[in-house]
């Protein structure tokens, strides 16, 4: 099994050739949308072919392998318009966000548009699979209701725990699960690689919360209360607050590849099992920027040497 970082770069030009062929065909998608579409990391998208190759022992994605991982990265990218707009972004994969250049009115009606077309993706595979993905987006945007409006009476660090889990969690929960059913696999192979998934995606979302609160603006919003400022209140506000946000983020790392249940562990071969913890951390390493961990005296020159593992 290849390095995570490696296998993107290998198979990001096939799911960009699918999803370009998805959103030209019989004029699904306005194409003045289609440059958002076909730009993105792809995280979610190879993390579902990654899991698919290990267990399958194949190289070459099978088209329902490679149709399920655009659904995941189309829906995705549906939500990122309307995430720009709520959040008064205004840079989205380096261009403009979508809602500056083509009007909010017609940004919500692309991110319909857009939504659509996972379900064309994942239905011909069967009604599993869309109602998967229907109950993942119903988890989504009740993550970014309760981050933006308020969620429940909970305690702070609870209460981040269910935003991310909704927010972020759930997709690649999905796609980590779909990978796993591509494959083959029974129930609770699935069932395990989908907590595997559930993990990956709350570390990501973490270190992206962490970037964003070491960003030289700050990286917090005045404009609403968004996860990254949550992820403050689960921390000791004195000088240890660093050192708290890499051990949260080094607990949901160290504690990914453990999700994979004894069923996951029997059916992957050893060499392959080993390297999913990788995986996680190579996501965070991404997420971080320049594909780099925090601790190296880049993003977080205060951090404490052993506040992070290291690659």
């Amino acid at each position: 099994m290849i390095p995570f970082r490696e296998y993107l770069e290998m198979i990001r030009p096939t799911i960009n050739r699918r999803i370009e062929e998805v959103v030209s065909g019989e004029g699904a998608i306005d194409p003045g949308v289609l440059p958002l579409l076909v730009r993105g990391k792809r995280m979610r998208a190879g993390l579902l072919l990654c899991i698919h190759a290990g267990l399958a022992r194949t190289t070459v994605p099978t088209r329902q392998a490679l149709d399920l991982a655009c659904a995941v990265e189309l829906a995705h990218a549906a939500s990122l318009i309307l995430d720009d707009m709520l959040d008064g972004d205004t840079v989205r994969r380096g261009a403009p966000s979508l809602h500056l250049t083509r009007g909010e009115g017609r940004a919500v009606l692309d991110a319909v548009g857009i939504l659509a077309l996972p379900y064309v993706l994942a239905a011909p595979y069967g009604a599993g699979y869309v109602t998967m993905l229907a109950s993942a987006q119903q988890s989504m945007a009740r993550g970014v209701a309760w981050e933006m409006l308020g969620g429940p009476e909970i305690p702070a660090a609870e209460l981040y725990d269910a935003i991310i889990v909704r927010k972020t969690g759930c997709l690649f929960s999905l796609a980590a699960a779909w990978g796993a059913m591509a494959a083959g696999e029974e129930k609770a192979v699935v069932a395990a690689f989908a907590d595997f998934g559930l993990s990956a995606g709350k570390a990501m979302q973490i270190a992206d919360d962490i970037a964003d609160l070491h960003a030289p603006a700050g990286g917090i919003r005045e404009s609403r209360p968004g996860s990254e400022a949550l992820l403050l209140r689960c921390v000791p506000g004195d000088n240890g607050t660093r050192q708290a946000l890499g051990w949260i983020l080094e607990r949901e790392m160290d504690g990914a590849a453990a999700r994979i249940a004894d069923e996951g562990r029997q059916r992957v071969p050893p060499e392959v099992w080993e390297s999913f913890g990788q995986v996680v951390r190579d996501i965070v390493g991404l997420t971080i920027g320049g594909g780099r961990l925090p601790g190296d005296g880049t993003l977080f020159p205060q951090l404490s040497p052993g506040a992070f593992p290291q690659r």
